[in-house]
């Protein structure tokens, strides 16, 4: 089965969602909830979904889908800094059901070529350091990314 990265398109947001709301289950918002429960009296992804949803609409000029077989498997999202010659990759997501097919690192390809195209002299994309990113952490660094900072999110009741 071959695979289809094509921009997105309005009519792509609602599959796009499905997608975000299931992949990012592994971030902050969720590891928030899972060590003090749901905040803001909603679940993680009240908070979280929404938020990613606004930048995609933002940024939907630079975002691209993946099809195969006529359905949404994936998307990618990217901005250019042509002043400082950075692409970064902001989103990168391949549906659950379509894990480990090699489609994220074929979106991150794609898109890295796009940025050499369009003059860039580094890429840059940011991770978690929990084990549900493991896997995007392994898949940057088979595509070439090395780490140069890490960081670290605190939290406390209050």
């Amino acid at each position: 089965m071959s695979a289809l990265i094509r921009p997105a398109e309005p009519d792509d947001m609602p599959r796009l969602q499905e997608i975000v709301t299931e992949v990012w289950a592994i971030g902050s918002d969720w590891v928030l909830e899972e060590k003090y429960g749901a905040v803001g009296d909603r679940s993680w992804d009240r908070w979280l979904v929404p938020k990613i949803m606004a930048r995609l609409w933002d940024e939907i000029g630079s975002a691209l889908v993946t099809e195969r077989d006529g359905r949404i498997v994936g998307f990618i999202a990217y901005g250019l800094d042509r002043l400082r010659r950075v692409g970064t990759i902001h989103y990168n997501a391949v549906a659950v059901e379509c894990r480990g097919e090699g489609i994220g690192t074929r979106q991150v390809e794609h898109v890295l070529a796009l940025m050499r195209d369009g003059g860039m002299e580094v890429a840059t994309v940011g991770t978690g350091l929990n084990e549900g990113h493991a896997a995007a952490r392994r898949m940057y660094e088979n595509s070439g990314f090395e780490p140069v900072i890490e960081y670290r999110m605190y939290a406390r009741r209050l």
